[in-house]
């Protein structure tokens, strides 16, 4: 009988013995975030733009729309404002350009976001990229007003880590009105960039405005 209960500890003792050691969690990369004045540096300036446009660039310790827009499907508000609801960045700054009209109501104007976080920012992307062909066409809710969208990716020649997307009413083939987003990625950095068609009455004068923006950001940051 002794025998028999030491062979069944032996047994016990080996087959716990066996079990494979769970490999260790892998470790989530991290990069170093921009600092301000990199930030700040990394952003356009009015003397990159055409004639006529002015404004500046500050931090912006929330650089997100913050409305309260709904959409269907819910995961198209990627398309429209995915740094929402995300954990803050280490560092962001804003800029907000102004193409000046005859009159106050005559203005134009875009904004730039730079947002930089201390983690590799490419799973945005991929997630903004995934959502495109289930939001070719969306709805949603702003305030009480609904309002139904076409999305699709605008071609800008020569983009790397980054996508361009015009958004518009489907009922409007003429796409008198609008509005345009792009963001791209370097390391842990988002530029984000926003307009409205009215500024950039074609899409060749916004994806210029995109090269324009990233050269800047490649100059600064590399």
């Amino acid at each position: 009988m002794l025998r028999r209960l030491a062979l069944v500890g032996v047994l016990v003792l080996t087959a716990c013995t066996a079990q494979p050691d769970r490999p260790a969690p892998t470790p989530t990369p991290t990069v170093a975030p921009l600092t301000v004045a990199q930030a700040t540096k990394a952003a356009l300036r009015v003397a990159d733009l055409p004639k006529g446009w002015d404004g500046g660039i500050a931090p912006d310790p929330i650089p997100t729309l913050r409305l309260p827009i709904t959409y269907d499907p819910a995961g198209c508000r990627l398309l429209r404002d995915p740094l929402r609801d995300r954990e803050a960045p280490t560092t962001s700054v804003r800029g907000q350009y102004v193409l000046r009209g005859d009159s106050p109501s005559d203005d134009k104007d875009a904004t730039e976001v730079i947002a930089s976080w201390s983690s590799p920012q490419l799973p945005l992307l991929r997630s903004i990229t995934d959502a495109l062909p289930l939001c070719r066409t969306y709805s949603g809710s702003l305030d009480g007003s609904s309002f139904k969208l076409f999305a699709r990716q605008l071609p800008v020649r020569g983009l790397r880590d980054g996508i361009a997307l015009r958004f518009g009413d489907p009922d409007d083939p003429k796409l008198k009105s609008g509005t345009y987003s792009a963001y791209v990625v370097r390391g842990g950095t988002v530029l984000a960039l926003r307009a409205d068609s009215d500024t950039f009455p074609t899409d060749a004068a916004f994806a210029q405005f995109v090269t324009t923006a990233v050269a800047r950001l490649d100059a600064a940051v590399g």
